[in-house]
């Protein structure tokens, strides 16, 4: 089964970029960043069998922080729906694209307890360690 790893994320904005990050760290993997509106999530998975997605989450958990939760059949928890400056945020374009009947058949998040979301700021390092962290577990996950 293909699968592919989406990180969503933006680059300028401080832990908001660890999705980005952990798909950088994956070596032969099938990737795809999102920087974008989340809502390109569902042309970015189409046809896709398998999908995992990375994101940053605002759940007031310990920074860096790591949940792998399967959405394929339930909505991502209510407490990892985060405030999103795009007009969709991940949750909600998995479940529209689940509304659609555009959700592949399985798909994984994991997400990760950002800090600092300040524009022009870095990763912190708890959040950088989870990049690290994530992008094993994914590695091994998909071998």
């Amino acid at each position: 089964m293909t699968v592919t790893v989406v990180g969503v994320g933006n680059a300028f904005r401080g832990d908001d970029a660890v999705g980005l990050e952990v798909v950088r760290l994956l070596d032969g993997v099938r990737t795809i960043e999102c920087e974008g509106e989340p809502i390109s999530l569902l042309d970015a998975w189409d046809g896709c069998e398998r999908v995992i997605l990375v994101d940053a989450m605002q759940s007031g958990a310990q920074p860096g922080t790591i949940r792998r939760i399967a959405v394929s059949d339930e909505p991502l928890p209510p407490e990892l729906q985060r405030p999103s400056t795009h007009l969709l945020g991940v949750a909600e374009a998995v479940e529209l694209a689940r509304a659609l009947g555009r959700l592949p058949p399985e798909v994984v998040v994991y997400a990760i307890e950002g800090e600092r979301f300040d524009a022009g700021a870095a990763l912190t390092p708890a959040v950088a360690a989870a990049a690290v962290k994530t992008a094993a577990a994914i590695q091994e996950e998909v071998s």
